[in-house]
Order: C-alpha cells, then sequence, then structure tokens
C-alpha cells in the first residue's frame, strides 16, 4: 500500500512501505481505527525524518502512555 509518504523520508520506498504496514498493525491493535493509525505512523516517521529506529521507538512510547490511562 502506499501512504503518500514525502520524498523528504525516502517517500513509498520498500522499506519505509513495511515501517508504515507494521507500525499501522501494531497501533490498530491498541484499538485505532485504520486512518488514525496510518496519521500517527506517518506523522511520527516525518518527525524523525524517515530514521525508523527513533520513530518506532516513539510509536512504542505514545501506545505504553496510551495503556497506562
Amino acid at each position: 500500500m502506499s501512504y503518500g509518504l514525502p520524498d523528504s523520508v525516502g517517500g513509498d520506498s520498500p522499506s519505509n512501505d513495511k515501517w508504515m504496514e507494521d507500525c499501522v498493525a501494531k497501533v490498530k491493535k491498541q484499538g485505532k481505527k485504520k486512518g488514525n493509525a496510518i496519521a500517527i505512523c506517518k506523522v511520527t516517521l516525518q518527525k524523525h525524518k524517515g530514521n525508523q529506529k527513533d520513530a518506532s521507538i516513539e510509536v512504542d512510547k505514545i501506545i505504553n502512555m496510551v495503556n497506562q490511562e
């Protein structure tokens, strides 16, 4: 699936598509709708300028915060 990622983070490359698929699945498991999960993952990857490792760490922190509420 194409997520419309900007070129500044590597665009819709196979690596970014895989990361997004994994991220969206992880966020959806927390009860979020697919559109919201895509937005969370996309914004987080853009915030970290395409650094998938750092973006994954932040997504995990977001999930943990939500689960503690």
